[in-house]
This record gives structure tokens, sequence and C-alpha cells, in this order.
């Protein structure tokens, strides 16, 4: 007898130890039958559509991971995004009359002192497989307490691909 495949992210505490009984295969099955289900690799119409994911930036080949909530999407760098004093990135968008825009956050501390940087961010087209967005990053602050800005950075385009 041999021993049941483990689709890769299962839990091997749900795989069989030693031989493989009648119907050990079926945890692997149940894996592979909802990970094509779950599957979000129906092309994009319009910015409606469903948009959760990991998806990669053409020009630098960063990873973001998109939680489609509906009305809200959450975006979060899934690579080394934190600055001196400043955590990662966190991008926040709503929908709304055929727009998707928001904000992207850094948080910058000094000391016991904390400052959010935001700057805009605008999906322009969603398209097949692809993403367009418009955005800036936010800056550090000048000053902390109380938080201080200078200039903000400018926009600029990328394009995001499903991963």
């Amino acid at each position: 007898m041999r021993r049941a495949a483990v689709p890769r992210g299962f839990p091997r505490a749900l795989v069989p130890r030693g031989p493989c009984p009648a119907g050990c295969l079926l945890p692997s099955v149940v894996a592979l039958v909802l990970g094509t289900a779950c599957s979000t690799s129906t092309p994009l119409a319009s910015c409606d559509d469903d948009l959760r994911g990991a998806w990669r930036d053409e020009a630098s080949g960063v990873r973001w991971m998109i939680l489609d909530r509906g009305a809200s999407l959450e975006v979060y760098p899934l690579f080394a995004d934190a600055v001196p004093a400043g955590a990662p990135r966190v991008i926040d968008l709503a929908r709304g009359d055929g727009v998707v825009a928001g904000e992207v956050k850094r948080r910058f501390d000094h000391a016991a002192d904390v400052c959010l940087a935001r700057a805009p961010v605008r999906v322009t087209a969603c398209h097949g497989d692809t993403l367009e967005l418009v955005l800036a990053d936010p800056v550090g602050p000048l000053g902390y307490a109380p938080c201080t800005w200078g200039t903000t950075a400018p926009s600029h385009r990328e394009r995001w691909r499903r991963d």
C-alpha cells in the first residue's frame, strides 16, 4: 500500500500515517476540489469583479495580497516593505459609483510617538488579469508630537498582474 499524497498547505494532521487504508486519498481529493472551486483565475471584466488574491507588480516584481470584502478592499505587501522607523504599507480601498479608490498608509514610530502617513491611491482599470493603479508612497514625518509633514511624494502608475 502507498501513502497518501499531501497537497501543499494541507494540514498534515489530517493525513493518516502508515499504509494507506481504503479512502485515505479522500482528504487529497477534497483539498484539490476546494482549491479549484476557490480559484480566482476568471478574467476580470470590471473593477466590480472579485479582486482577492495575490498580485505581482510588473515593473518591480513585488507581490501584494488583496482581501476583497465587497465594498472595501485591504491590500498587504507580501515582501519586506518596512523602511527606517516605518512599518510596512497598507492600502485601504473602497468601491463606490464605479470607482475604486482610497489611501496608502504607513505608520512611523519615534519612541512613544506615532504618526500615520497617508497618500492617495486609485485603481484606474481592471481587465483580464491586470489591475492598473495610480498611487503615491506615504512619506515620513518631518517631526513628531505633533506630526508635521513635508511635501508628498509624486504619484506614479503601477500595473499588477494576478499571480
